[in-house]
């Protein structure tokens, strides 16, 4: 039995596209015989304590509290963590999968890991912090994360941090769920994620198409725009072209749904009176019935992951003018002539609002060009964008997970292990010299330096393992006076002799802990690791 966590922000203000991939996801899991679902609603505001309900389906809801001075804090997921450990406690033959979607969950993904080292940690790519900060401008980004590169002002600084922030997650997490290329080539390349570990999965909708009849055809043709009223939706963009397309084409309305700053939109509208509808936000049912009237649809997206705006456009087939950007990108794969280009190196909002205006007018005024990319955008929606799929895929990517082999911790995540060992050594805490402790340190260092010896690997990084081992290994000597080394420091410090490792120290501290026993083997590597990962989740 598979047992699924999903975890979610539950505010009001969280309830946009995620929300609707929680739901989905939950939906078709519980589909499969094998799979328990249950749900952690983070940031609850309609309750005041902890809570555990049943739903109608039979999922356990764990409810935790918004907490304004904790929001999103290493103590707000600490104290979550000690909720859930009291609660979840699997049988020898449950296989636990906590399945998270937001970045700031990490503190908390890190507990869940070190109490059930065996679990799944999977994480769905809805967002990267930076595209929000650089309108998804990739060549800012890699001027910014460029070696040698020197933040110039505070939001250059809180964008790096945002990415190393991210990075960490990103290689604790034992499977991510990427919904583009676009975003699989970033972590690739950029974020340095085990490229095995990403898996491809689009967002999905209902399995059935929603075509309109020829009953649903309206008067009056609609533009649609569907999307927060925010400047990296480029709403500004469509307005400012539709005022050219009014000139030709008297009988069509613009219809934006959606909130966030209408006023500023509002004043941009004066002189369209009467032609320009918004509508606020709406539920799925409500945009259901603006779906079945739109003519054309248009996102000007500056970022996107894997809308469901663009999805529902397609499975209603409507025909769609998107940009190139991110993952926006990928979605018009059916209708390249419908990608607006965005010029990262030499923007120019008037070329980028003719683009816009001109493939308008193309669908406006070609009803051949308009019935091509109808049928092209629904059966894009049939192969990729079926719920079904991105069930199967997910599900396919949690069982691929469970069977690998000799699999203790994903491997891009070891070296912030080693980081945080290098830290240690450097502060010397008075802690134990025991496994659970100093002795833990060396242990650790010392396999993962055979390890990537054992690989052929003589990086930088695994001379930077060796020289900490030594000034580790001055640590010990220093600290193991009258204090007894565990086994598996024995173990370890035989190894070193046999490699001839620092020998001077190595042979001193061997001599004054020798003992009429036979030398004890070093731990089996996840004994290591998880003892290794134990003490990185200590507060010292």
């Amino acid at each position: 039995m598979t047992h699924i966590f999903i975890f979610n922000n539950t505010s009001r203000a969280a309830n946009y596209g995620i929300g609707t991939y929680v739901r989905s996801l939950a939906e078709g899991l519980l589909e499969h015989k094998n799979v328990t679902v249950s749900f952690v609603d983070m940031v609850s505001d309609d309750i005041k304590e902890y809570t555990i309900t049943t739903d109608e389906r039979g999922c356990q809801h764990y409810g935790i509290p918004t907490l304004p001075s904790k929001m999103e804090s290493e103590q707000y997921c600490r104290t979550s963590f000690y909720f859930l450990a009291r609660h979840i406690n699997p049988g020898s033959e449950e296989r636990l999968v906590f399945q998270f979607n937001y970045f700031h969950h990490m503190p908390l993904a890190m507990l869940l890991k070190n109490q059930y080292f065996d679990c799944r940690i999977v994480l769905t790519v809805h967002y990267l912090g930076w595209c929000f900060e650089l309108k998804g401008n990739k060549t800012q980004f890699h001027r910014l994360t460029a070696e040698g590169y020197r933040p110039q002002d505070e939001k250059e600084k809180k964008i790096l941090s945002t990415v190393e922030s991210e990075k960490s997650f990103l290689h604790l997490a034992d499977e991510v769920l990427v919904l583009s290329k676009d975003t699989q080539r970033i972590l690739t390349e950029d974020y340095a994620v085990f490229p095995e570990k990403l898996q491809l999965v689009y967002n999905g909708k209902g399995d059935a198409l929603c075509l309109k009849t020829a009953s649903d055809t309206p008067e009056l043709r609609t533009v649609l725009y569907v999307g927060r009223l925010d400047e990296i939706k480029g709403l500004e963009y469509l307005i400012a072209a539709f005022k050219s397309i009014c000139q030709k084409h008297p009988d069509v309305r613009l219809v934006i749904a959606g909130d966030g700053d209408f006023q500023r939109y509002l004043s941009q509208c004066r002189e369209l009176s009467g032609r320009v509808m918004f509508m606020g936000k709406m539920s799925s049912n409500e945009l259901d019935g603006l779906y079945q009237t739109a003519t054309i649809g248009v996102m000007p997206s500056f970022h996107e992951q894997c809308s469901y705006t663009a999805i529902e456009m397609m499975r209603h087939g409507i025909p769609l003018i998107g940009t190139d950007s991110t993952g926006l990108a990928e979605m018009l794969d059916a209708t390249p002539e419908f990608r607006v280009p965005i010029d990262e190196d030499n923007w120019n909002e008037d070329c980028f609002v003719n683009e816009i205006s001109s493939r308008m007018d193309l669908l406006l005024s070609d009803n051949e060009a308009y019935r091509r990319a109808s049928a092209a955008v629904s059966q894009l929606y049939g192969i990729r964008y079926r719920v079904s799929s991105m069930i199967r895929e997910t599900y396919r990517a949690i069982e691929k997970s469970f069977c690998r082999s000799n699999y203790t911790m994903s491997p891009d995540f070891l070296e912030h292990i080693d980081y945080k060992m290098f830290q240690l050594i450097d502060q010397c805490p008075d802690i134990d010299t025991n496994f659970y402790g100093i002795g833990g340190i060396g242990v650790y260092l010392w396999r993962r330096s055979l390890a990537l010896c054992e690989r052929g690997e003589q990086s930088a990084h695994v001379s930077l393992i060796q020289e900490y081992l030594i000034y580790y290994l001055d640590w010990l000597r220093e600290v193991a006076v009258g204090n007894r080394l565990p086994n598996e420091s024995m173990a370890m410090l035989h190894s070193m002799r046999q490699t001839n490792f620092y020998q001077t120290c190595v042979q001193e501290l061997l001599a004054s802990h020798l003992s009429g026993d036979a030398p004890s083997l070093m731990p089996q590597d996840k004994t290591i690791i998880q003892n290794a990962f134990k003490i990185c989740n200590c507060k010292i």
